[in-house]
């Protein structure tokens, strides 16, 4: 890529070695960075850029739920809930007053066995659908643990990738500058060289053309003699 540039603009020069060294280690310099951004550097971080991850895991993970895990959820949800708490009192209230009530023809006449054993079997049924309920949500908050881990990672990684390519591009530019200023005074030599080639040619040119008028003279001078 620059070894053309570099042969089109120090084709005249073939004395100065050492600027000619010099560019070379610059163009040497300036191809190694070009392999730093190369396709095998940046397999890794394609790879992650290319895995998409989830926004929403909480909706992920909803999605494949069976119809037992997602009942649980909601009798979870609903059992820690003010209106549980508030219609449960007044299903209590009216089970009790009803029965006192009714005397000698209660349903579940003092001391409440009916009602014990409602209340037993409630919370007997209560407890493991609760512990259901957190088992998904323990699931749920490892998915989004895992789901931040991936989303600070990729994000890590094209932080790195960006200060890299912004450290190589620098890199690039200062040696690409250096090579500007090689070319740059390479290309001063030169003209200077072809200045002092015309200079010399006109003093030459100069000096025959006086030698030729001074014999000119000469041999006129002989003759009207």
């Amino acid at each position: 890529m620059y070894n053309d540039l570099l042969l089109d603009r120090m084709a005249a020069v073939e004395n100065d070695s050492d600027t000619d060294e010099r560019i070379q280690e610059l163009i040497s310099e300036i191809e190694e960075l070009d392999s730093l951004l190369g396709p095998e550097a940046q397999a890794l971080i394609r790879d992650l850029r290319g895995h998409t991850v989830t926004d929403d895991v909480y909706e992920d993970i909803d999605e494949h739920s069976t119809f037992g895990q997602r009942m649980a959820d909601k009798l979870a949800s609903l059992a820690g809930s003010w209106f549980f708490i508030i219609a449960f009192v007044l299903i209590m209230a009216v089970w009790i007053g009803a029965n006192i009530y009714l005397g000698a023809q209660a349903f579940d006449p003092f001391p409440f066995i009916l009602l014990n054993l409602t209340l037993s079997t409630l919370a007997a049924l209560q407890a493991p659908v609760i512990l259901m309920a957190q088992n998904r949500q323990a699931a749920k908050d490892r998915a989004m643990a895992e789901n931040d881990y991936q989303v600070n990672l990729k994000s890590e990684v094209e932080i790195a990738d960006l200060h890299r390519k912004i450290d190589s591009l620098t890199d690039a530019l200062c040696a690409q500058t250096k090579l500007v200023n090689a070319l740059v005074s390479a290309r001063r030599q030169e003209l200077n060289a072809t200045v002092r080639a015309m200079e010399h040619t006109r003093r030459s040119e100069s000096a025959r053309h006086s030698e030729r008028f001074a014999s000119e003279r000469f041999a006129s001078e002989q003759v009207a003699r």
